[in-house]
């Protein structure tokens, strides 16, 4: 019977630890946290093989619809970001879901993997300062760059081609942030 009374007191009293941590994390730690899981999450579908979840054919997308989608992604690699933001700031694409969706997408895309660029450039040249070290892995950093860059092409390409095919599609990790924040 104490061990009843005991076990009955202890759950009476105690808070579950999950409630605890939920309600004492800051919404920077949660944010955190929704990234930590989207980029595993994104992670393990690359490792997979999947480059696009949740595909499927959108039937009300015209073939001007898919043209400008497809010229979302294609023009990232000659002029980046231009016609991603000429399709949003249009009139026509408030009407157009389709180009909308892939515009976004595709500046997304573009975005990140033009930060990536810059990052390992900057981490390059910043591991250059470094005596011995940074001689022999800053060059390495550097051939990088070009990869990182033609990963963003064939990247580029293979959507644009997705979407030129009409397919309304997820980018592993991407999409899913995207939508968390509304602008999908």
């Amino acid at each position: 019977m104490d061990e009843t009374k005991r076990d009955s007191g202890a759950t009476a009293g105690a808070v579950p630890v999950e409630n605890v941590g939920e309600e004492t994390r800051t919404p920077v730690e949660r944010m955190a946290d929704t990234a930590r899981e989207q980029a595993g999450a994104a992670a393990d579908a690359l490792r997979k093989g999947e480059f696009m979840h949740e595909a499927a054919v959108d039937t009300a997308a015209t073939p001007d619809d898919r043209l400008i989608a497809l010229l979302s992604y294609a023009s990232q690699v000659i002029v980046p970001l231009v016609m991603p933001i000429i399709v949003l700031i249009s009139e026509s694409s408030k009407h157009r879901p389709f180009q909308r969706y892939h515009a976004v997408q595709s500046l997304a895309l573009a975005a990140l993997f033009g930060a990536g660029s810059l990052m390992l450039g900057v981490g390059s040249m910043i591991l250059w300062v470094v005596p011995i070290i940074g001689w022999l892995v800053s060059p390495l950093m550097a051939c990088l760059i070009p990869i990182v860059w033609a990963m963003g092409v064939i990247a580029m390409l293979y959507y644009g081609y997705q979407a030129y095919q009409g397919r309304r599609f997820a980018i592993p990790g991407l999409t899913s942030f995207l939508r968390d924040q509304g602008w999908l």
